[in-house]
């Protein structure tokens, strides 16, 4: 294996291992690391050239952007979401068809949703369910972002307080209170 690669995967491995613990400090710190040796790899966007790792590079990196958006959810950093999810998206969109399907793509783009929700950008979460296949307007994350709004629309504040209960996935805790916030 390429020794930029083993590198990248151990340091990978010591950021779960902190992120399990709740050490986001840590977390951070590793992340910057990480997203600079990432740019070493010439297989990720946008080049995304043919090399013979290519499929585990963008995998790993994918991964790895994928626990920054949730680890940015964590410390509670909008901005930080915004710039992670906008640095994952082309792995959903452009390197899609090349990768293996993520366990966390429909949580994390219902996520982004909810956080267009929480502030507003009414008009981009339209455009961003634009985007979205059939197959995954039917995912439990999306919905749920989906009823919200048009509960929020409705002037249905009560369906969108006891939306908190029914959360498909903890990450969205923090975005729900956020938007309780605004309801009250």
């Amino acid at each position: 294996m390429d020794p930029k690669l083993t590198e990248v995967s151990q340091l990978f491995e010591r950021f779960k291992a902190a992120f399990v613990r709740h050490d986001f400090d840590t977390c951070d710190s590793l992340l910057s690391q990480l997203k600079v040796l990432l740019t070493h790899f010439r297989s990720l966007p946008p080049l995304f050239e043919d090399t013979p790792n290519a499929i585990h590079e963008l995998t790993l990196a994918r991964d790895i952007y994928e626990h920054a958006v949730v680890l940015s959810v964590k410390i509670e950093d909008q901005d930080a979401f915004e710039r992670d999810f906008f640095q994952l998206k082309p792995y959903y969109t452009d390197a899609g068809n090349r990768l293996p399907p993520s366990l966390q793509e429909y949580p994390i783009l219902g996520l982004n949703l909810l956080r267009l929700l929480v502030q507003n950008r009414i008009a981009e979460f339209h455009t961003e369910l634009e985007l979205l296949s059939p197959t995954a307007l039917e995912n439990p994350c999306i919905k749920h972002a989906v009823e919200l709004e048009q509960s929020f629309m409705e002037g249905a504040y009560n369906r969108v307080l006891t939306a908190r209960q029914t959360v498909p996935d903890d990450t969205y805790v923090y975005f729900m209170d956020l938007l309780a916030k605004t309801v009250r």
